[in-house]
């Protein structure tokens, strides 16, 4: 390109003593404000922290947890809960039209059973065999009959409620329909996770909650979504966290046995923020299993001056406090690092490259004298 065309083309000598004199304190300016301008990265660890799914205490509890819940898991061994419908046949027991006796009664909110041949029965907690010797003994103390053949069976499961809320397509109270049912059999009668459903699963065990398996202690909003979204798990927190991501070590306690009172928490996965030296900065929608990379490439990719060694993660770890650790892209992407698998509100600091900055600054530079000069835009890279 001539001198002519690069100050201004037809404006001849005149545009360019015009432009001249402000080209050179233009430059400097410039310059001199892109090598101090520069985003720089907080201070940060070379340590990642630890999944918040993988904290000792946290898997301690989920092992203690599975280990409880496989026992006792089968059919026969469903506990009965206020609301379930029975039927009862007593054999030798004849009514009117000299039929055995069999009815439908269903468990009251106290968990007793009433029948009209006897004293009403506790139901609630007991196995359908274990109500069944109960019925027999209450029988036999009454003496109704000597030797009384009872049958229980369970027709309607309505009792044990188990509450599922946030990113899945029909949040709120469940019944479990059998013994037996697991975690990812809740999931399914909720409809499935939503296409916004976070990288973890947070599990409030009956055990833990002191719920009522009906449900009556929980609130209806809080089934909303928001409220999924502002459970953390903390410190103390009664929430054990599940890493619902393929592959990951807790692909088995997708199985883990439901019980009533147990509630579900499905958090969105949320926005991610990046700035500095990314194309566009600003926040990022994230999607389940979303990484380092793949926000960084929804961002337009990096600018030429980004250091693409010291990129800094910031990371909430409750109760208003973080952590924040550097990651190298580089050894990313020659698979010497693992990518980073990005969490709800995470910060991605992206810092300018001294060398590379001064350079950027220069090419910025021209390109601003450039077009004050022609009224245009010229391309110098």
């Amino acid at each position: 390109m001539g001198m002519r065309g690069w100050l201004g083309g037809a404006g001849g000598l005149s545009q360019r003593r015009v432009y001249a004199p402000l080209a050179v304190p233009l430059a400097l300016a410039l310059l001199l404000s892109a090598c101090t301008a520069r985003q720089s990265a907080p201070p940060a660890s070379d340590t990642r922290p630890l999944d918040q799914a993988l904290t000792p205490d946290n898997q301690q509890r989920l092992e203690a947890l599975w280990a409880a819940r496989q026992h006792g898991n089968s059919e026969a061994d469903y506990q009965i809960a206020p609301g379930d419908l029975l039927r009862i046949m007593i054999y030798g027991f004849h009514v009117e039209n000299g039929s055995n006796f069999d009815m439908e009664v269903r468990v009251d909110d106290q968990g007793m059973l009433s029948l009209p041949v006897t004293k009403p029965v506790h139901a609630a907690g007991l196995s359908v065999n274990q109500l069944q010797t109960e019925i027999v003994a209450q029988l036999q103390r009454e003496q109704v009959l000597r030797q009384p053949m009872v049958s229980v069976f369970l027709k309607d499961y309505q009792g044990q409620g188990v509450i599922v809320l946030g990113a899945v397509a029909k949040p709120g109270m469940l019944y479990l329909t059998r013994g037996g049912q697991t975690l990812i059999d809740v999931i399914s009668m909720a409809g499935g996770l939503t296409s916004g459903a976070g990288n973890y699963i947070l599990l409030r065990p009956a055990e833990s909650t002191n719920t009522a398996t009906d449900g009556t202690t929980i609130r209806a909003a809080s089934l909303t979504l928001p409220a999924a979204n502002n459970v953390l798990p903390s410190a103390g927190s009664d929430a054990l966290v599940i890493d619902a991501r393929t592959g990951s070590a807790h692909q088995q306690l997708l199985a883990l046995p439901m019980r009533g009172g147990d509630q579900v928490i499905i958090p969105e996965a949320g926005l991610a923020f990046i700035e500095g030296e990314v194309a566009k900065a600003g926040p990022v929608p994230l999607v389940y299993g979303m990484t380092l990379t793949q926000v960084i490439a929804a961002s337009g990719g990096l600018t030429y001056p980004a250091d693409r060694e010291h990129i800094t993660i910031v990371r909430s770890t409750g109760a208003g406090k973080s952590r924040q650790w550097n990651v190298d892209l580089d050894r990313i992407t020659r698979q010497e690092d693992n990518d980073v698998v990005l969490e709800r509100n995470d910060r991605i600091v992206i810092p300018a490259e001294s060398g590379r900055a001064a350079v950027y600054g220069v090419y910025k530079t021209l390109t601003a004298i450039v077009h004050f000069g022609v009224g245009g835009t010229a391309s110098m890279w």
